[in-house]
């Protein structure tokens, strides 16, 4: 997970706070190269 935290000191009623959860595409990348290799098995038997 990536926090940015954007801080105003003159106005901090409009600090900002920016999440970015990377697992997901952790998740889709992994899956992904496992089931591109399977396929690239099972094509050459």
């Amino acid at each position: 997970m990536i926090k940015y935290r954007k801080q105003n000191p003159l106005e901090p009623e409009k600090d900002a706070e920016v999440t970015v959860n990377l697992t997901p595409l952790l998740f889709f990348a992994v899956g992904f190269v496992m089931i591109r290799a399977l396929l690239r098995t099972i094509r050459r038997n």
